[in-house]
């Protein structure tokens, strides 16, 4: 008998420790599993922003067409719930509007033996730059699963406070050396609220990292001229690059 209970207790001793130090092990690990991305309630990220921009309204003083206009923001987004958040940034954009302007002389390209007019001749050179500081805060919102393994779809809207700090009007004819750069500030205005749209797919890179690509469309809220009989209206759209964090 006590031959058995000396053996049932050396068993014991060898058994119990393994069987402590895997079940302590295992815990540890599960802690220690890092976060989802798509489970994190705060993320932090860089955006490129890619758009194009162009004035639209009535009695325009001038002919326009969408021009490229690039920026990048410093963005945050809060998810309380895994299907709906608020979103909010802080960078820089360029807006405006290209200018279309009468080909006189078909240009020096056109007719390349004709003496230099230096006139604007040349029909899509000339561009409106607006330059700002824009603040957008957004309502969020994503689907709760993956649409495919590390995949899901989201959507925003809300609002863009702007700043513009440089409002100039460019033109540059290399061929013909046609430059005119003028500070148009008097007939832009400075502080712009806009409505902006986006929707697009977010993708687990790693386990550190999400990529969002959205096409966003943002339009202004109130007239984008001062000093000038017309009511025109900024809209941008394209495509937002963004790697939350």
């Amino acid at each position: 008998m006590k031959s058995a209970f000396y053996t049932l207790a050396f068993l014991s001793i060898l058994i119990l420790p393994g069987s402590v130090f895997s079940q302590t092990k295992e815990k540890i690990l599960a802690e220690g599993d890092e976060v989802k991305m798509f489970e994190k309630k705060i993320s932090w990220g860089l955006s490129w922003n890619q758009y194009w921009g162009v004035i639209k309204g009535d009695n325009l003083p001038q002919k326009y067409f969408a021009k490229p206009c690039m920026g990048f923001n410093v963005r945050a987004e809060y998810y309380p719930l895994s299907f709906i958040g608020i979103g909010a940034g802080f960078g820089m954009q360029m807006r405006g509007s290209g200018v279309i302007n009468p080909d006189y002389s078909g240009g020096s390209f056109t007719h390349p033996w004709e003496l230099p007019q230096f006139d604007p001749d040349s029909t899509y050179r000339e561009r409106i730059r607006l330059n700002g500081i824009e603040l957008p805060v957004t309502l969020l919102l994503r689907t709760p699963k993956d649409v495919l393994k590390g995949l899901r779809l989201s959507a925003a809207a809300g609002i863009v406070f702007t700043h513009l700090y440089s409002k100039k009007d460019y033109f540059l004819s290399v061929e013909d050396g046609y430059h005119k750069i003028i500070d148009v500030s008097n007939s832009f205005s400075t502080n712009t609220l806009n409505y902006q749209f986006s929707g697009g797919p977010e993708i687990e890179v790693g386990e550190s990292c999400v990529l969002q690509v959205h096409f966003v469309y943002t339009m202004g809220s109130k007239n984008v001229y001062q000093n000038i009989a017309a009511d025109g209206r900024q809209h941008t759209y394209g495509f937002r690059v963004a790697f939350m964090f």
